[in-house]
């Protein structure tokens, strides 16, 4: 996939999840939801990955000792490192609420990286063409919105962390197309020699 193809993939999910954040908002159980599908997440590839580790052959073909020796310290690395994700998930399916409350901080986390990174991306990834001024709004109120959350007691309110990160990602979307709409005609001028 182009790197042009997949900054639209990118702002079609972000807008996606957006609005689908602002419709369901006020479902009490929405964020528990979350917490369980991020849970089932967790398990089905550390599942994966304690079955591959088990059905794997340690001996390499040319009898190397060192490098089965690798192999295995890798394998049983990464066993602990799955076992551990999956107890994790679990926990995560049979106690939901616990982790309802750590939701909002990772919303405002990820409203946080997500507006330095598309400042990242009007200041410095789009040179040498320098972005107009109002570009930069959406992702600093992301950046703001996030240290409010993660600094106030909004995070005990779920429906409007909920609501303020649906706006924001679907913002951020159009904030990004615009600026994907208004470099596109200028590299295809520069390309082209124009």
């Amino acid at each position: 996939m182009n790197n042009r193809a997949s900054s639209w993939l990118t702002i079609v999910i972000t807008a996606a999840v957006g609005i689908l954040f602002i419709i369901w908002h006020a479902r009490l159980d929405l964020l528990s939801w979350i917490v369980v599908a991020m849970g089932i997440l967790l398990i089905l590839p550390g599942a994966y990955n304690i079955i591959t580790s088990f059905t794997k052959s340690a001996p390499t073909a040319d009898g190397s000792t060192s490098r089965a020796v690798e192999r295995r310290g890798s394998a049983v690395s990464s066993t602990i490192a799955s076992v551990c994700t999956v107890a994790l998930g679990i926990w995560m399916l049979i106690q939901p609420d616990f982790f309802v409350e750590l939701l909002a901080y990772l919303f405002a986390v990820l409203l946080i990286v997500y507006g330095i990174y598309q400042i990242l991306v009007v200041a410095y990834f789009s040179r040498p063409y320098a972005m107009p001024w109002f570009f930069y709004i959406v992702p600093a109120i992301l950046v703001a919105t996030g240290v409010v959350i993660l600094c106030t007691s909004v995070h005990t309110m779920n429906s409007v962390v909920v609501l303020l990160t649906g706006i924001l990602l679907l913002l951020s979307a159009i904030n990004w197309a615009l600026e994907n709409m208004t470099l596109y005609p200028v590299r295809m001028r520069d390309q082209t020699g124009g």
